[in-house]
């Protein structure tokens, strides 16, 4: 009976993920329309952007120290209330203030499901958690797929943004619905009075190797996100629906390393995979920008080995970090994505000051610098990457 539970809960992390991906991912193919709509430039989607990380980013941190508190289960259903509220609103969205505003309350409910996921596999698995954590985030990049072609083509067809919102929105409030009743282990109850050690948190070193090397990948793969379509709008010409094709197939090869990327990392070692894996993506990602018109393809198939970066290295917490888990994960993923918020601030005014493309070189920079880290975390973590061999 409790493995079945466990399973049914499972199945609407996975639900929630893809859910989550949705509401993320539809931004990057409305930014044109955007800009046109309420006739802003570059800095003020990077505003708009900064302010979705800035929501997430205050709210992961928040987030964290709550599932220590009230509970994963709890976390999850104020996840899903700030996310239907503002869904609903934004079809009724008239200006660029407004819109701002209410994906910054979005962005709440996001983090919130993301913490609330992210420290509750490890504990609902106990064998092949590289496999079950991956395939949590590949379902985030089936949904981040889905949601960029489909975004880029009902904007061809003449659906509205807001429309699209106001579809997810019904999606959202029927999955919260049904969740209410779904049961998630009290896992923090017997832990909700351990105390916080910051002093002794703060001092460890690995803490600081893990903001970095994640911040860094967080930059890429969000701002990836974000600017790749207007980076082929705007560099190479192509309208929205192709550049959409093009962010759904890096997104796509990106969930395929996701679904395998778990298996080979019970194999290889955790830090080791992520390691052999950012090194690819930072070559392809890098071949792909200097070879120009023709090797956008080549920045979309090096998705797959951005694929299982994030899961498994997020993963390695809980193995290297024995007490305040759910904290720590949402102290390194709230600077994670406050990195990632200043890599598209800067990507935004370099856009407008350099040019879009020479701008965009920001991203592989960002992929060589996680490189350098995840190569210092797995030489501090070799013990743990050889136990964590399936």
């Amino acid at each position: 009976m409790e493995k079945r539970k466990n399973f049914i809960a499972i199945v609407f992390i996975f639900i929630m993920m893809i859910l989550s991906a949705m509401c993320d991912n539809v931004r990057g193919p409305f930014v044109p329309t955007l800009k046109q709509e309420f006739l802003v430039e570059n800095k003020g989607i990077s505003l708009m952007v900064l302010m979705c990380s800035l929501g997430y980013m205050s709210f992961t941190f928040i987030g964290g120290v709550l599932c220590e508190k009230i509970g994963q289960k709890r976390v999850f259903l104020l996840g899903f209330m700030f996310m239907v509220i503002p869904l609903i609103a934004l079809y009724f969205c008239k200006s660029f203030l407004l819109l701002i505003i209410e994906l910054f309350v979005l962005n709440i409910g996001q983090a919130f499901i993301a913490i609330g996921t992210n420290t509750i596999i490890p504990i609902l698995a106990i064998n092949f958690q590289a496999i079950l954590m991956n395939f949590t985030h590949f379902c985030y990049r089936v949904g981040a797929t889905c949601a960029q072609r489909f975004a880029g083509a009902m904007l061809y067809k003449g659906i509205t943004w807001k429309q699209i919102y106001l579809m997810i929105a019904v999606i959202a409030t029927g999955t919260f619905l049904s969740f209410i009743f779904v049961r998630i282990p009290e896992v923090n109850k017997v832990k909700s009075k351990e105390k916080i050690d910051y002093k002794n948190i703060l001092k460890n070193k690995m803490i600081y190797l893990y903001m970095i090397a994640l911040g860094a990948y967080v930059s890429a793969e969000t701002n990836t996100g974000v600017w790749f379509v207007n980076f082929i709008h705007d560099t190479y010409k192509l309208d929205v629906n192709k550049g959409s094709y093009y962010a759904a197939i890096f997104f796509g090869t990106l969930a395929l390393g996701r679904l395998l990327g778990g298996f080979i990392a019970e194999k290889l070692g955790y830090i080791k995979t992520v390691l052999i894996s950012i090194s690819i993506a930072f070559i392809l990602y890098t071949i792909g920008m200097v070879i120009g018109l023709n090797g956008i393809i080549i920045i979309s198939l090096s998705g797959t080995f951005f694929g299982i970066i994030f899961p498994t290295t997020i993963l390695t917490l809980s193995k290297v970090f024995k007490d305040n888990i759910s904290f720590i994960t949402g102290l390194i993923i709230t600077v994670a994505s406050g990195t990632g918020m200043f890599i598209n601030i800067l990507i935004g005014s370099l856009s407008d000051s350099i040019s879009v493309y020479k701008a965009y070189y920001v991203i592989p920079i960002c992929l060589f610098i996680c490189v350098i880290f995840t190569y210092l975390i797995y030489v501090n973590t070799k013990n743990i990457s050889n136990e964590s061999r399936g």
